[in-house]
């Protein structure tokens, strides 16, 4: 098969000051607190963030049914986001401040509805609407060292190796100008003449592209325009690319 009619597969990533990702981690926080008062705790709480030019909002929804006091979930909201690196309202949050970051809360207690279709007695419960995620095992990455084990598609582990050193650089500071929010996405070059006699999966060959997207600031290097994202590329490149993508996958 031609080289350019090759399939590619492509995965993404985000970091954890990622809108999605901080929403997650906050709705985590409060499942956890729940579970912590009370083991049987029935938790659905839903996080929306937004950040505004003068001030931030977080909004917290949903119902929570346990047998205890509840806990502080504006406290675990601004702990949470304060944690992965929102406190500077410049940056789009101070989670901290209660001037600039306010957090409105509508949780309230489950409807007796539900609880009627899931409380009693194993044989009388009904089945609820929740959906499974699910995924599956390969071995793509057990051919390079810094990835065994992983057994995952090579895309998605690259890429998520990739977000996570994003993290580690910006929650360290080692790059002044780099930010919470982030993004990467990995798109691995398929072997159109190799497939896998098993499962029919073509074998990855080597990184075709690599998109990041940080959130950075205004005077990042202190340069504008194209020499500031030659800069940025450039720096992104040699502290997070070259860290966290063996050199076996940029040899394409």
């Amino acid at each position: 098969m031609s080289d350019w009619l090759a399939p590619i597969t492509t995965a993404e990533s985000v970091t954890a000051g990622h809108p999605d990702k901080l929403c997650d981690s906050i709705s985590d926080a409060i499942l956890d607190a729940c579970l912590t008062i009370d083991s049987e705790a029935r938790v659905a709480v839903e996080t929306l963030v937004k950040g505004m030019e003068g001030k931030a909002a977080i909004v917290l929804a949903g119902e929570v049914s346990l047998n205890g006091t509840a806990p502080d979930y504006e406290a675990i909201a601004r702990n949470t986001a304060a944690s992965i690196g929102y406190t500077d309202h410049s940056i789009g949050m101070d989670a901290t401040s209660s001037e600039l970051c306010k957090v409105h809360t509508y949780i309230t207690t489950q409807s007796e509805y539900i609880s009627q279709g899931i409380d009693g007695d194993l044989d009388s419960q009904g089945a609820g609407d929740q959906g499974i995620m699910f995924g599956y095992a390969c071995n793509e990455t057990e051919d390079t060292a810094e990835l065994r084990g992983r057994h995952f598609p090579i895309a998605a582990a690259l890429s998520q190796r990739l977000t996570r050193r994003l993290d580690i650089i910006q929650r360290a500071k080692k790059i002044p100008w780099m930010r919470p929010d982030g993004k990467s996405q990995v798109s691995i070059h398929l072997d159109g003449n190799r497939i896998h006699e098993g499962d029919g999966m073509r074998y990855p060959q080597y990184v075709n592209n690599v998109v990041i997207a940080v959130q950075h600031a205004r005077d990042a290097g202190g340069l504008a325009g194209d020499a500031q994202r030659e800069f940025i590329r450039d720096t992104v490149w040699e502290q997070v690319v070259k860290h966290a993508i063996p050199e076996r996958w940029l040899d394409g």
